[in-house]
């Protein structure tokens, strides 16, 4: 009973995660300039902490390169294909449901594969990253292909919040 609840309880709260960022990407999303800025702030001060963890390994820069111009051309299109709505008295906001599916399985999929690595290593990486905060810097920015990811999420999610924010501002002193 014991190892059921030692892994019931973290695949709980990692589903409740997934359930909170797959309603907040996929379909209309009220506009809400704080948290908008909130999210930025948050994304480019771990952005760049984990840019600068990246030192110990110069090579794994050009991951994060080809992170944040993969997340630029993600931009590109969603900038696209975004559309604003006025409903009532709030002004909502999305993007093409392609690019929204694309941002969450992106996000989900590196997630299962961190799961699927960790247990399959006997769960001794977890293990080391939850004793050394350092540690676990250094494993993150040690993965090539989460940084690439994340960059990519990353340059997504800051390009695409700056230009909801600049539209959604002309759209509200237009009417």
């Amino acid at each position: 009973m014991e190892l059921l609840t030692h892994y019931a309880v973290p695949v709980l709260i990692v589903f409740f995660f997934l359930y909170r960022r797959f309603k907040r990407t996929v379909g209309f999303q009220p506009y809400n300039p704080r948290k908008l800025k909130i999210r930025i702030g948050i994304f480019a001060v771990i952005g760049i902490l984990l840019l600068t963890a990246g030192f110990a390994k110069p090579q794994l820069f050009a991951f994060d390169a080809i992170g944040l111009a993969l997340g630029a051309v993600i931009v590109y299109f969603a900038i696209k294909h975004s559309r604003f709505e006025q409903r009532e008295n709030t002004l909502y906001f999305r993007t093409h449901i392609a690019i929204e599916a694309f941002v969450v399985a992106l996000f989900v999929g590196r997630i299962a594969y961190r799961f699927l690595i960790t247990f399959t290593s006997g769960g001794n990486a977890a293990q080391t990253a939850v004793n050394d905060n350092a540690v676990q810097m250094q494993q993150f920015a040690g993965d090539p292909w989460t940084a690439l990811v994340f960059y990519i999420l990353v340059t997504y999610y800051i390009g695409f919040y700056l230009f909801v924010l600049r539209n959604s501002a002309k759209l509200t002193t237009a009417s």
